[in-house]
């Protein structure tokens, strides 16, 4: 059976969602949650729309907050907040599937 990562269109996308599949393997947590962050910034600067009006909120504040969050920065880009350093397997995945799962929404 296939993994999701194979649904992401763009390749550096996909890459690093494989990336962050193998960290996750390895209970490397922290890098899966580094991977993730990174690709869902990646999308929204890639899809600005995302970023305007209310549905900007939406998109910055759902984004799982189990250790490290978004904010826009004073150049309305997201940037990523450590709240701490050390994850758990159920944060490190959640933050992998929230990624996943809207990178393929978006058509990436």
């Amino acid at each position: 059976m296939a993994n999701k990562t194979e649904k992401i269109q763009d390749e550096g996308l996909r890459s690093s969602m494989e990336d962050a599949r193998v960290a996750l393997k390895a209970s490397d947590f922290k890098r899966v949650v580094e991977l993730c962050a990174e690709a869902y910034m990646e999308l929204l600067r890639r899809k600005p729309a995302m970023l305007e009006g209310p549905q900007s909120l939406m998109n910055i504040m759902f984004f799982p907050r189990l250790g490290a969050h978004l904010q826009l920065n004073s150049e309305r880009q997201p940037e990523l907040i450590w709240d701490r350093e050390k994850f758990i397997f159920s944060e490190a995945v959640t933050y992998y599937e929230y990624a996943v799962d809207n990178l393929i929404r978006h058509g990436m």
